[in-house]
Formats: C-alpha cells, sequence, structure tokens
C-alpha cells in the first residue's frame, strides 16, 4: 500500500514540474538507474565493486527497485552524495556497508547551521559517518577513480562526480531541457547565479561521455548540451 500511495503522489508530482528521471534499469554495461519517486539515483559497477551516486529517498521504495535490478543494497561499497537534499540522501541508510562521502561546502547543510529555504527549513543530519571532499578530490574504490567536482549553486556544496573520467553525475547541479544544460529553477536553487558559473566550470570539462542529472536524464552529447557556456 505505501508504494502504492508513493508512486501515485510522485507522478502527480513529476507531472506538475515537469520532470523525467531516468526510470530504474541498465543504462550502459556498467551503469545502472534506480528511480525513487521523481529523481533517480545510479550504480556504477566494475570489476566485482558497487558505488551509489545519491542514494534516492523512501526506503521502502528502493529496496523494491534495487530488488527489480538484482542488487544487494550491502553489495555497495560507497555512496557519493551530490548534495543532502532528502530525495538525494534520504535512502543513504539502506547502504549499511558504504562509506559516505559529500562536499565539505555541504555540512553546514546537515549540521543545520544554514536553511534550506524560508530561512527556518533545514535538510535532516546524516546520522552515519561521512567524510569530507574538496575540488579534485579523488577516491578510489576498487579500481573505480571517482573526482570530486565542487559545483556550488543549488546548495552551498553541491558536487558533481566523475567517474573514471568518462562519467559525469551532476545530481541537481543543471538539468536537461531539449538536449540543452539548463540551470535549476530559482524556486529549488539556493543561488542560481552561482549555480551558472558552475555551470560554465563543467562546460570545460574534457573527456566526458555520458552526463547524467538526477531529475531530467542523461546525454552522450555533452559538449553540445553545455555549448552555450563556453
Amino acid at each position: 500500500m505505501f508504494n502504492c500511495i508513493f508512486d501515485f503522489a510522485t507522478g502527480v508530482f513529476i507531472k506538475m514540474v515537469d520532470m523525467r528521471p531516468v526510470p530504474t534499469g541498465r543504462v550502459t554495461e556498467n551503469i545502472l538507474a534506480v528511480r525513487t519517486g521523481s529523481v533517480s539515483f545510479f550504480l556504477y559497477q566494475k570489476d566485482g565493486y558497487i558505488i551509489a551516486l545519491d542514494a534516492g529517498f523512501g526506503k521502502k521504495v528502493i529496496l523494491r527497485e534495487l530488488f527489480r535490478l538484482g542488487i544487494q543494497p550491502d553489495s555497495v561499497s560507497a555512496v557519493f552524495l551530490t548534495h543532502s537534499d532528502i530525495d538525494h540522501a534520504g535512502g543513504v541508510s539502506v547502504f549499511t556497508n558504504a562509506f559516505v562521502y559529500l562536499s565539505a561546502d555541504e555540512e553546514q547543510m546537515i549540521k543545520r547551521n544554514t536553511a534550506r529555504k524560508f530561512g527556518f527549513i533545514y535538510n535532516a543530519a546524516l546520522k552515519r559517518p561521512y567524510s569530507l571532499l574538496r575540488q579534485d578530490d579523488e577516491i578510489s574504490v576498487g579500481s573505480i577513480k571517482a573526482r570530486a567536482i565542487e559545483t556550488p549553486g543549488h546548495t552551498p556544496g553541491s558536487m558533481c562526480y566523475l567517474i573514471d573520467g568518462a562519467f559525469l553525475f551532476s545530481g541537481d547541479a543543471f538539468n536537461l531541457i531539449d538536449g540543452k544544460a539548463y540551470p535549476i529553477s530559482k524556486t529549488y536553487t539556493m543561488d542560481q547565479e552561482e549555480q551558472i558559473r558552475s555551470i560554465r566550470k563543467l562546460a570545460l570539462l574534457k573527456g566526458v561521455e555520458t552526463a547524467f542529472t538526477a531529475h531530467r536524464g542523461f546525454t552522450g552529447k555533452f559538449e553540445d548540451a553545455t555549448a552555450d557556456y563556453r
């Protein structure tokens, strides 16, 4: 019953705000999408290791979608959070064996030092150990290389991850609309001008084969998608 209500409510929300999360399933040989309502997070598999890029929200829904993929939550070695909003970080507790990483500049959000909205709405604390990352920090998980890229704007500590130099997981750093990158609406973004500067920074990356967003799909033409920001 919970899953049915969750799916109905998020379906209505998605239509209202025109979100297009990637459905649960295999995207490439190494990448799986996990859709939890209005957002998708991604699993990257290589040489027997699995990492998660964000964690979704709704424990029952996450477990249902992982089951569909044949993935055991405890097989995930690391979770890399793009930011601390509940739809991206709410599912961290599902991955009991994973190290958790996020931007050092996002810690203010989970420590409730900075309000997410209206001066009194705060993001939830992370109730488990985590490690903080800065620009160009690189984490190795087996043979997987995850490079941190600071992209503030949506939140002060928003961060993208470039995996194995080819796959960019951007969270809410930008949306894709008709194959082009756009900043997230001011309604949901704390500093849109800063976010635009972050998109310009991303546009200079070389070698990106595929870029994935949390709410608006992915593109294999990243240079074309970000051409207006160079």
